[in-house]
C-alpha cells in the first residue's frame, strides 16, 4: 500500500506472490478500507485480462490456475463477496470491451486493418474467458457510450469484422456492447 501512495502500481509478481502465500498457508489479507481492497482487486483482474489477452488463449494458465479460478481465487484472499468480485469483474470487462471497440475503429479508420482485427481478436476472448451476463447492464453502459462515438453503420462493420475474426459463435455480449441486439 505504500507504494501505491508513492504513486507505484503493485507489480503481476507482486499479486502472482501474494496469492501463492494466502494459497499455500490459507490466511485473507486485510486491507485498511473497502475502497483500498476494491482497487488492489481491480488492478488484479486488469492485470489478468492482460495477460490472457497476451497468451491469445481462452485456456490460459496464470500461476498454474485457470484465470478464472485465480480472479475467484484473489477475491478470496482479499475478502472480496462474490458478487462484489463479480461486479468488478463485470465493469473491468466491460471497460476493455468500450476501449477494444474504439481502438478498433480508430485503426480501421487509419487503414490499419491487421491491427484492428488484433483488437476485435482481444473481445473475443476475453469474452470467452469472463463471458458477460446475457443483458448485464455493463455492456448496455458500453452501447451507450458506443452509441454516442460511432454510427450505427460503423458499429455494425465491427460486428461484420468481429464475426470474421472469431467466428459465427462470435460471443453474443459483443453485439450488446455494440447495441445491436
Amino acid at each position: 500500500m505504500d507504494d501505491k501512495l508513492r504513486g507505484k502500481d503493485v507489480s503481476e509478481e507482486d499479486i502472482l506472490e501474494l496469492h501463492r502465500i494466502c494459497r499455500v498457508s490459507g490466511v485473507q489479507l486485510s486491507f485498511g478500507t473497502e475502497n483500498a481492497r476494491d482497487s488492489f482487486y481491480r488492478l488484479a483482474v486488469h492485470n489478468v485480462i492482460n495477460t490472457c489477452c497476451r497468451a491469445g488463449n481462452p485456456s490460459v494458465q496464470i500461476d498454474g490456475e485457470d484465470a478464472r479460478l485465480f480472479v475467484a481465487g484473489l477475491a478470496y484472499d482479499v475478502g472480496l463477496s462474490n458478487s462484489r468480485a463479480a461486479t468488478i469483474v463485470s465493469a473491468a470487462v466491460a471497460a476493455q470491451t468500450r476501449l477494444w471497440f474504439l481502438q478498433a475503429w480508430a485503426l480501421e479508420m487509419q487503414a490499419k486493418n491487421s491491427e484492428a482485427m488484433e483488437e476485435l481478436k482481444k473481445i473475443c476472448l476475453i469474452h470467452q474467458i469472463f463471458p458477460p451476463e446475457p443483458s448485464s447492464a455493463e455492456m448496455e453502459m458500453v452501447a451507450r457510450g458506443l452509441q454516442q462515438h460511432l454510427k450505427p453503420e460503423h458499429r455494425e462493420l465491427l460486428l461484420t469484422k468481429l464475426v470474421s475474426v472469431c467466428g459465427e459463435e462470435s460471443p453474443r455480449s459483443a453485439a450488446e456492447a455494440l447495441g445491436l441486439v
